[in-house]
């Protein structure tokens, strides 16, 4: 799956750390009340959805979201809604209630059986919300708006969206969820004073990598969803024969069967690695055991996307121990020339049928929102990425080169480069979350030989089915 080269792929000044981060706490700190339904919202609008500026009627929504309290989602989310509240000051609001990030899925599902439904949810992929249950849940129950409708009212935002992304999310002919308008390709980063070799780690084969770790150690993890581990056999899979084509094929509609030979030749290379090439404090790691694996110098690699660039300015270096400096750390993409991104998937919200139309006018005017230029370069400076259908503003690429890190890390990419989805993408979310990073440790203690890694997997996801 070859693309072709993205200019300024990977954006400057990332702000946090993991996407396995998790939102803490479940106060409303918008001090507007508790439970976040379509029912709850206020409106002063007239049955036009039109507001009168003067009388202080405001169209008003309540959000909940996990990108709130200390979830890294939050670092550019929340200023985000404000810098919306200030545009459409007097006419829109939105107010956010904070959900754990552990706890959003269920409070959605509830929601959902009581046709309660706030305007704006997380799509499928983000929160812990499954494909599975929102295709036979919400799209067999109509639940979701259909967003062609903001493709009328805002043609010029959304043609900032990927084709790629905007097919993936049509079903039928109508538009169930707001189609990326960026796209986040992952790669690894190192410490340059502990691993050095003859040429890229791109150009290298899985092989010669390997070969070239030494003693080297990797940031491995087995809690949560095994972040970084997960990364690792995702690019061993891709440098399979078939193995690209493999995980592209099946992230749509999920794989369910690993016990393939693609499957069981990069888990044998992932458990060599684990056993012989792993921080010590691997098992039991989850995603924060991991960034400081790497940032103590316990580890000298770290598969981790952008966002991780901000782990390594001077503001972070009270996270750091044992001599680490953020200035020896380079980044590049995966063996074979692998770079982990799949276009073919949802954005980031759809909008409930249940709400009112003064609702799901807020919701529309949110969405376009986000795909404006300025939006999508403040997104994409903020945690990294590229937006393919846009041309970015000089303002942009003078702040894109500020970063040295992610600079680098755009110029690892070129016309040669794979993209293919990550593990995260290709699982069904029980697998990804927990089921893969549970199975780890037996792998890792030869508990399971690969052949038997691979039934278990298999076993779980199809316990998921049913």
């Amino acid at each position: 799956m070859k693309f072709k080269k993205l200019t300024a792929v990977m954006a400057a000044v990332a702000l946090a750390a993991g996407l396995a981060a998790c939102g803490s706490g479940g106060e409303d700190k918008s001090g507007g009340g508790a439970s976040g339904g379509g029912s709850d919202s206020q409106s002063g609008s007239d049955a036009n959805g039109d507001s009168d500026e003067g009388s202080g009627d405001v169209i008003e929504i309540k959000l909940p979201t996990y990108k709130a309290g200390e979830n890294v989602g939050a670092v550019f989310f929340l200023p985000q809604v404000e810098r919306f509240n200030k545009l459409y000051e007097g006419k829109y609001k939105i107010t956010i209630e904070e959900v754990p990030q552990a706890g959003y899925a269920d409070k959605i599902k509830q929601l959902a059986q009581q046709n309660k439904l706030p305007a704006l949810v997380h799509a499928p992929g983000s929160g812990g919300i499954d494909a599975q249950w929102f295709k036979q849940v919400v799209l067999e129950n109509d639940m979701a708006y259909d967003l062609n409708k903001l493709v009328e009212a805002y043609p010029d935002e959304c043609k900032n969206w990927i084709p790629d992304s905007k097919e993936f999310c049509t079903v039928d002919g109508k538009l169930i969820c707001k189609p990326l308008s960026v796209l986040k390709p992952v790669g690894l980063y190192y410490n340059s004073t502990m691993y050095s070799a003859d040429k890229d780690i791109r150009d290298m084969s899985v092989d010669e990598f390997i070969e070239s770790l030494g003693d080297n150690k990797l940031a491995f993890q087995t809690a949560e969803n095994g972040w970084t581990t997960a990364l690792m056999l995702t690019d061993l899979i891709a440098n399979e024969e078939g193995g690209v084509e493999l995980l592209a094929d099946n992230a749509a509609d999920k794989l369910w069967d690993y016990n393939n030979p693609i499957f069981i030749n990069a888990v044998t290379k992932l458990q060599k690695m684990l056993q012989e090439n792993a921080s010590s404090n691997t098992v039991g790691a989850a995603y924060a055991d991991a960034a400081n694996a790497f940032m103590s110098k316990s580890a000298a690699i770290i598969c981790n996307g952008s966002w991780m660039a901000a782990e390594f300015t001077e503001g972070s270096a009270d996270k750091w121990s044992n001599d680490f400096k953020g200035s020896d750390v380079k980044a590049t993409i995966y063996p074979g020339n692998v770079a982990i991104a799949n276009p073919k998937m949802y954005g980031d919200f759809w909008v409930a049928n249940n709400v009112s139309d003064e609702e799901k006018e807020v919701a529309l005017a949110f969405l376009a929102f986000t795909d404006t230029q300025e939006e999508i370069e403040a997104l994409l400076l903020a945690e990294g990425g590229t937006a393919p259908q846009i041309t970015y503003s000089d303002n942009y690429q003078t702040e894109l080169k500020k970063d040295p890190i992610l600079y680098d890390l755009s110029e690892s990419m070129n016309e040669e480069t794979t993209y293919c989805p990550g593990l995260g993408d290709v699982f069904p979310s029980s697998v990804a979350d927990t089921e893969f990073g549970k199975l780890l440790p037996k792998l890792i203690d030869n508990t399971l030989s690969p052949e038997e890694f691979c039934q278990e997997l298999t076993k779980k996801a199809e316990e998921a089915k049913q």
